[in-house]
Parts: C-alpha cells; structure tokens; sequence
C-alpha cells in the first residue's frame, strides 16, 4: 500500500486488498480471516506484478478483468468503458419504466403508415412486451441489467466496435 500511495493511487490499502483476493479467488472479507495464512512465491510475484500495473494508473477493473454494476459482475478490459456508478441510478430509473405497467407488459398502439413485415398490415400493431435499444452498449451493462430486471422486455443492444460486441456477448 506505500508503494501504491506513492504512486498517488487513492486508497491504497483497498486496492491492494482487492487485488490480493483477486490473487487468491476469495472475496476481500475472507482476507480478514485468513490473515496468518502465507503467500505462495507465485502468489506474491503474481501480486506484485498486479500492484506495479496498477501504480502505473492501469485501472483495477482491467487488472481483475471485472466490475459491480447493479448487482452484476460485469466483465471488462480495454476494448470497452468501465461502466460509472453514477449510471447504475439511470439503469434503475430505465427497468422502473418498463416495469411501470401493472403486469409489467407494455401495451400501446403505434400507427403505421405502411405495411409491416410483422403483420404484414398497415394498421397499427399491438406491442406486449417493451423493446429496449441500447446503442454503444460496450460492455452491456445497461443492457444486461433491464433484460435481468425486466425479463419480458426485448433488448437489442448496438456497438460500433466488434471487440465491445464480444464483451458483451460474453457477459450477456
């Protein structure tokens, strides 16, 4: 943690926790109680090469490979944005909506002007389930979050990179 702390990493002594129970495979609490127990060689040189990555700014999200978003351990790397905290609200606030309706179905009548391929008629067609499109999904988070908060919901998530796609396919 003084390496990192001179390396002007905020709290430290956090991150270095978290990275020894990524190291480990134990969640950071289980540290606390299995403090007397030695690292391995190949653990601390693991550990140690983690801790250098992250006094040079590397995120602690790419350096474990994942993040917390709403609840869900989302994967990430350097092909996608590490999803903010600040947006889990706006998730919410999204599966909100959708669940709004008392069956949690939405129901409304869009007019179309021509015929549609699904009902291959120019009247309006009736919706049961809402449709979610989440462009530049990256690592599908948002995404992810509505289709397990509102199972009946459609969700087509969008990227313009094919390296994000894949994230998000493999977190989906």
């Amino acid at each position: 943690s003084d390496f990192l702390g001179r390396k002007g990493v905020e709290s430290p002594r956090l991150q270095v926790e978290l990275l020894l129970a990524h190291v480990l495979r134990m969640p950071r609490m289980k540290l606390y109680l299995n403090f007397e127990r030695p690292l391995t060689e190949p653990e601390l040189a693991t550990l140690r090469g983690l801790i250098k990555r992250r006094g040079e700014r590397e995120p602690l999200q790419h350096i474990v490979g994942s993040t917390s978003f709403c609840g869900l351990e989302i994967t990430v790397n350097r092909d996608v944005l590490i999803p903010r905290p600040e947006t889990e609200p706006l998730a919410e606030e999204a599966w909100k909506f959708l669940l709004a309706a008392p069956t949690g179905n939405v129901t409304k009548e869009f007019p179309s002007p021509r015929p549609s391929p699904l009902n291959g008629r120019g009247e309006g067609e009736n919706v049961q389930s809402p449709v979610v499109l989440d462009f530049g999904t990256g690592s599908g988070c948002i995404a992810i979050a509505l289709a397990v908060k509102c199972p009946v919901a459609r969700i087509v998530a969008l990227d313009a990179s094919a390296p994000a796609l894949v994230v998000a396919g493999e977190n989906a």
